[in-house]
């Protein structure tokens, strides 16, 4: 997963550079107008993929010309590039696992081990990706 995240950021034109970072996972700033993602060497495989997903997210909202004046407005932010991070993740994880409607979501809120306010998230992308994939009516989920 990870190798194809890198290949899809580099596509986008983004950096990527692996360092050391005292309080943070990952950051996205531009830096003489080339776009950089600056991630946690520190961090493991599913983690950093996470994390380059999340920050490509800021980059694809334009957040970074955002001017940002109150925290209500940050924590929207944040959760635009979180459902995108998921969204990708869902994604792939389906092209590798086929998901369908027997499949047990609350293994994969598992197994990424995000924080815990992320799963309904996980829950509504999950479904989401469902009902497409299967023609199902909302009905039946919601």
């Amino acid at each position: 997963m990870l190798k194809k995240i890198t290949c899809k950021i580099k596509n986008l034109g983004i950096e990527i550079k692996y360092c050391y970072l005292k309080e943070e996972d990952g950051i996205f700033d531009f830096f003489n107008n080339i776009p950089i993602i600056f991630i946690n060497e520190n961090l493991n495989e599913l983690d950093t993929a996470l994390v380059l997903l999340h920050e490509t997210a800021h980059f694809l909202n334009g957040d970074c010309d955002k001017y940002i004046s109150n925290h209500f407005q940050n924590d929207n932010l944040e959760y635009e590039a979180n459902k995108y991070m998921i969204q990708e993740v869902m994604k792939m994880l389906d092209d590798k696992y086929e998901f369908n409607p027997d499949t047990n979501y609350q293994q994969i809120i598992n197994s990424l081990n995000l924080p815990y306010h992320l799963d309904g998230v996980i829950f509504d992308e999950f479904f989401n990706l469902i009902k497409d994939k299967f023609n199902v009516e909302n009905t039946l989920y919601d």
